[in-house]
């Protein structure tokens, strides 16, 4: 039995019908377009904050391998399959510190010493993003107290 209606056998009603449930699903598929507009805009508003805060992060981490390291060189990321990022390797108070820069934040490290990826300056010590932040955050506690870490 065959369901499918032709233009020779197609009654008004059945026609209207049609139309109808076109109609609907015109306004579904605009729906769906609308929600993924608004989709679109939240992630790129999400995305833009996503860049200021990396952004942000740069600036705090060149301010303070410019200002407090012993030593700070920047040497291609081989670790990132895009190109154009680096790593700032510092030594802060004896110890390694290191941060991926993306291509967008480079102008922030330009000043630093570039070396290659095989300069013996630029090897990662092994150091743990948790072992990394402990003793900056160890370095902030001596900075704010009087001491040998204290300019006056």
């Amino acid at each position: 039995m065959n369901d499918r209606l032709t233009v020779d056998t197609i009654t008004s009603d059945q026609l209207d019908a049609l139309y109808d449930d076109l109609d609907r699903y015109e306004e579904v598929q605009g729906d769906m377009n609308e929600k993924a507009i608004d989709l679109t805009r939240r992630a790129a508003a999400v995305e833009a904050e996503r860049d200021g805060a990396y952004r942000e992060r740069a600036r705090l981490v060149a301010l303070v391998a410019g200002g407090l390291a012993e030593q700070a060189v920047v040497a291609p990321a081989s670790d990132v399959d895009e190109p154009g990022w680096q790593i700032l390797y510092a030594t802060l108070h004896g110890r390694q510190c290191s941060w991926h820069f993306s291509p967008r934040d480079a102008d922030l490290i330009e000043f630093f010493d570039h070396v290659t990826v095989d300069d013996p300056r630029a090897q990662w010590d092994g150091h743990t993003t948790e072992a990394k932040y402990e003793h900056i955050d160890y370095l902030a506690r001596a900075l704010g107290t009087p001491g040998p870490f204290r300019k006056r």
